[in-house]
């Protein structure tokens, strides 16, 4: 069994074409009178149009109605959306439900309130009640597993003319065309709900962009320091050595950094690291050494502008990097670290056999993952789910055997450094090392 202080000695030691520029010659006409016009130039072909596919979440958001260019239809029980790109670049897409306004962003892989708000963050107003209007609709009043209006919801919308709603009102609850639309649903849908809190709604988003977030990342850095990590956003973490408590925080950041310089493993302790805004800006450090990271999530599958700095030790510089695993697929995403599984020296991790795990199961329990040290060297892992059992393996003869506890009901939670966090314990093997793995899980909808 991996203790509490082993996994936290894993991961808390030390988430149109180029313009054309018309600049035409016209020949400045000789003593001979005669014109030298140039021929009618052919106008360059209109961009290709292509269409693409993206979700529109807050949790999944079903039956919502989305309009690309000439492309329209309605999001289906995946929050899935097409949407168009001229030459390359996404069109604005614009959503509704019921002829009501909800905003509009240019189209993307995935789509939340956020993203129709530029320049906001979670707490924003408009963001804010642009959740409680979408939870509001949910028929089964649980948004964590999905958001979709009841069939006779969607029926009795059908050609109404409802009033346009303000987002951005202070006195949301109360404005005129939101009572009028929740009386309205009330009368046809027998759930009889009422408006979504802004305290839930904004817990809700925080947790859904938290799970989106949340895996490992790897890549390099460079500057007056170079070498490679391992960074880890879990959706949620509950850490008494890190945070002096054992309430869970919602995306929380971690990191292993090698420098290939100073041949030297350095651990970045346990902080929240995400800034739940537009930009998916996240900042995790300080390392033991002074270090910290920060740069933006882009569409929650590669780190950009990310930037280093160290005002301990001195220096600064970038890095890049991308999720390692995280297929969208998934219904059950894991993120973890894996490190030598011997508790009494601390010190004997070394970055070939201590950084990150992430785990997809998919809804046929099946598994895919990758373990990436500290270093940046990966194993691919294929296996399955059997009941709370994680069995998996690489063809390079690494063995993981995982119990998962995706509910954080264990009896076993406290031991393992869990503290009722849904996720997940373990070890793994090679022929020639072996040790502990440890992380938390969330659902993806």
């Amino acid at each position: 069994m991996i203790k509490m202080k082993q996994l936290g000695k894993l991961w808390g030691s030390a988430s149109g074409l180029l313009a054309l520029v018309a600049a035409t010659l016209v020949g400045c006409g000789g003593s001979g009178g005669g014109s030298n016009a140039s021929p009618p130039t052919t106008p360059p072909p209109p961009p290709p149009v292509t269409i693409e596919t993206g979700r529109f979440l807050d949790a999944a958001v079903a039956e919502i109605r989305f309009e690309s260019g000439s492309t329209v239809g309605v999001t289906d029980s995946d929050g899935q959306f097409r949407y168009e790109t001229s030459g390359g670049v996404p069109q604005e897409t614009r959503f509704s439900f019921a002829g009501i306004e909800i905003g509009s962003a240019p189209g993307n892989a995935i789509v939340t309130p956020l993203d129709l708000v530029p320049g906001s963050n979670i707490d924003t107003l408009e963001v804010v009640n642009v959740g409680r209007f979408l939870q509001f609709l949910d028929a089964d009043s649980d948004p964590g597993n999905g958001i979709a209006p009841s069939a006779v919801l969607v029926e009795a919308v059908d050609g109404q003319d409802f009033a346009q709603v303000d987002f951005s009102d202070p006195a949301f609850a109360d404005q005129l065309a939101v009572t009028d639309f929740v009386s309205f649903v009330n009368s046809v849908d027998a759930l009889q709900r009422s408006l979504t809190s802004a305290a839930a709604a904004t817990e809700h988003l925080r947790s859904t962009l938290a799970c989106l977030s949340s895996g490992v990342y790897s890549g390099c850095f460079s500057g007056d320091d170079s070498g490679h990590y391992a960074l880890l956003v879990q959706h949620l973490r509950a850490d008494p050595l890190a945070f002096g408590d054992t309430d869970p925080r919602s995306g929380v950041g971690s990191a292993l950094i090698y420098s290939d310089s100073q041949d030297r493993l350095i651990g970045v302790a346990p902080q929240r690291a995400l800034a739940f805004d537009s930009d998916n800006a996240f900042l995790v450090g300080e390392a033991v050494n002074g270090a910290e990271f920060s740069g933006l999530l882009q569409d929650f599958r590669q780190i950009s502008d990310g930037v280093w700095r160290n005002d301990v030790e001195g220096g600064s510089g970038m890095f890049d990097g991308e999720r390692v695993a995280g297929d969208p697929a998934a219904v059950l995403r894991l993120s973890g670290g894996f490190g030598d599984q011997t508790p009494l020296n601390p010190f004997d991790d070394t970055a070939d056999n201590s950084g990150g795990i992430a785990l997809d199961v998919f809804a046929d329990n099946s598994v895919e993952g990758i373990m990436v040290s500290a270093r940046g060297d990966r194993v691919e892992l294929l296996g399955t789910l059997d009941g709370e059992t994680i069995s998996a393996a690489s063809d390079t003869g690494v063995v993981v055997s995982i119990t998962l506890d995706r509910d954080g009901n264990s009896p076993l939670s406290d031991d393992v450094g869990l503290f009722g966090v849904p996720g997940f314990w373990g070890s793994w093997a090679s022929d020639a090392e072996a040790g502990g793995i440890g992380g938390t899980v969330c659902a993806l909808r």
